[in-house]
């Protein structure tokens, strides 16, 4: 049944029709004492940009042919085919008002892998050359032993007569001075956690980054006293929230502060004119200067650095941003690149900037586009581009190695190099490490790019055959397969 509620945000209208589209998993225990996945999802149309048509009652609808298939390795499991039809309206202004949200919830009829792809295609039957299609992939738990959540889900408002409205996007804009979100806990079994940790604390927070850096004042809090699952929907005001990247994250703590299982969800917030922050109880003035969340009276992206980027321009800033974006923010560029969305990539990527430098965001890009010009002119290779290299990649996210070791008429071996940092700021969890090897080779000898073969540093590719890649069977090559005596054993060994 198709819902109408308004005051929504949507994805910039480029041609045909415009949505957006979001996803949860969900969980049902069986009989078995087993949890089945039950992925939701969710989408909305801009009315704006459908075609209606006239009924013989004289009345206006639109109607949308919708597809949704999920699969996994094995193939597909969800295949749904259905048509949407809106309710008859006496004109196109009057029915151009609404929201149009819809959602679908699967069981799977088998048990699947860990990840599965979906598609959700919409024909506009008004003009059938009208198609919005948006592809994505969700994580599903097979097994758990231990507690879980399901996915934290944003909704429209909050859910308190017993309907379940989804956002449908992680972009709140202006108008959304309110977050409500929805998760669940699964697995709370007795017996699943020792008695003597309890209470439990779950807690529900806003962060710069994905599980720290959490602010106090965008925390929700609430105790479990006994083992048992249970549901949690909840608010935030977001008022006073200034504009920025952030992650909402819900966790399941013990007494004693002990991390039993988390779940992180990345989201966007354009506000321009935040409310004025009460004074807070707690001194924050170091989280508030360490988490660039100053006051934004006004925020005009036409007076910024990157008002005067092109889409394609954006995309390629994009891509030059993934040396230093973990996993998440790793799918969020990716889900640009795959459907633009101007807006959001717009600010996204003044948002990560200003995280940088809120006083300058622009310097903070333009130190930053100072040393992909660098990596170009070190790195490009066959027309692309030094940054889109694994090289370039290495260098943007580590800075300039120590030294630089290029082995190009080794016997057996194709050409590679090897860099060495003396320390090394290992990416994500910042911790120092020493004596850092990067090996990099030339797939052939005729092509002009190396490619990252194997590395020291954990969270990088870390390749044990590596040899078997790098070296060929002669021209002084061992009756191993290679050379004891080059410079790649020498620095690299069994490490």
């Amino acid at each position: 049944m198709l819902l109408f509620i308004a005051g929504c945000s949507f994805s910039i209208i480029a041609q045909g029709m415009s949505a957006t589209v979001a996803h949860a998993v969900y969980y049902h225990l069986t009989g078995e004492g087993k949890y089945l996945p039950q992925p939701s999802i969710s989408w909305q149309i801009d009315p704006a940009s459908l075609h209606f048509m006239t009924t013989a009652q004289k009345t206006i609808i639109a109607r949308v042919l919708t597809s949704i298939t999920i699969q996994d390795e094995s193939g597909v499991v969800v295949r749904d085919q259905f048509i949407l039809q809106t309710p008859p309206r006496n004109s196109a202004d009057e029915l151009a008002e609404l929201v149009i949200a819809e959602r679908r919830s699967y069981d799977f009829s088998r048990p699947v892998s860990g990840t599965v792809q979906y598609t959700i295609s919409l024909t506009d039957l008004g003009d059938s050359s009208s198609v919005f299609t948006h592809t994505d992939s969700m994580r599903v738990v097979t097994t758990s032993a231990h507690p879980f959540f399901s996915d934290v889900e944003l909704m429209a408002y909050a859910d308190s007569i017993g309907m379940s409205v989804p956002l449908c996007t992680n972009f709140l804009d202006d108008p959304i001075r309110t977050l409500y979100f929805k998760t669940e806990l699964y697995n709370l079994k007795p017996g699943i956690i020792d008695k003597d940790r309890f209470p439990l604390v779950r807690k529900v927070q806003i962060s710069k980054r994905a599980t720290e850096m959490y602010l106090p004042e965008y925390t929700l809090t609430d105790t479990i006293m006994n083992p048992v699952s249970s549901a949690k929907a909840g608010e935030i005001p977001i008022a006073t929230l200034a504009s920025g990247n952030y992650y909402i994250t819900v966790s399941l703590d013990d007494k004693s502060g002990n991390r039993i299982t988390a779940n992180t969800l990345f989201i966007q917030r354009m506000n321009r004119n935040p409310e004025k922050k009460e004074a807070p109880v707690v001194n924050i003035k170091e989280i508030m200067k360490d988490t660039t969340m100053e006051h934004v009276t006004v925020l005009d992206l036409d007076k910024t650095f990157i008002s005067k980027y092109t889409i394609p321009q954006l995309k390629a800033i994009l891509v030059m941003l993934l040396p230093l974006s973990d996993a998440m923010h790793k799918n969020t560029i990716n889900g640009f690149l795959k459907k633009t969305d101007e807006m959001y990539m717009r600010y996204y990527i003044y948002n990560h900037f200003k995280d940088i430098n809120p006083e300058d965001p622009g310097k903070a890009w333009k130190e930053y586009s100072a040393k992909v010009m660098e990596v170009n002119k070190k790195f490009s290779a066959n027309g692309t581009p030094g940054y889109q290299t694994d090289r370039g990649f290495i260098y943007l996210r580590y800075g300039k190695p120590t030294d630089i070791i290029t082995v190009t008429n080794e016997a057996g071996s194709l050409p590679y190099e090897i860099w060495q940092y003396n320390t090394l700021t290992q990416f994500g969890n910042k911790k120092e490490l020493a004596n850092s090897l990067f090996l990099f080779f030339k797939q052939s000898q005729n092509l002009t790019d190396y490619r990252l073969l194997h590395s020291t540093v954990p969270g990088e590719a870390m390749n044990g055959g590596w040899r078997s890649y790098l070296y060929s069977t002669s021209n002084g090559a061992s009756a191993a397969g290679f050379n004891m005596n080059s410079r790649a054993e020498q620095y690299f060994g069994n490490r």
